[in-house]
């Protein structure tokens, strides 16, 4: 079982907001794991990238220091507050 989830930044989240939402997500995952995480923010800088499209994808990988700490996010999944902008992918 694997101690790390990776969260997305769903595609129709506005760039300017990809930092706010990097804040308030790492606050409310150190609450909820008591500060026992470690995060890699993950940018994937588009190569076909067209005025009007999102420069890049923003992936937050988060590294549990327990397993029962990503087991129990992956079962509550992504917070009513956090749906409409990010989305776990693995």
């Amino acid at each position: 079982m694997s101690s790390s989830l990776l969260f997305k930044i769903k595609d129709n989240v506005d760039i300017d907001k990809h930092r706010l939402l990097e804040i308030f997500f790492k606050d409310w995952v150190d609450d909820t794991c008591n500060n026992q995480v470690n995060y890699k923010v993950e940018r994937d800088v588009r190569k076909n990238w067209e005025p009007g499209m999102v420069r890049y994808k923003e992936t937050f990988r988060v590294d549990f220091e327990t397993q029962e700490d990503a087991l129990a996010m992956r079962l509550k999944g992504v917070p009513r507050e956090f749906q409409s902008y990010l989305e776990i992918v693995k």
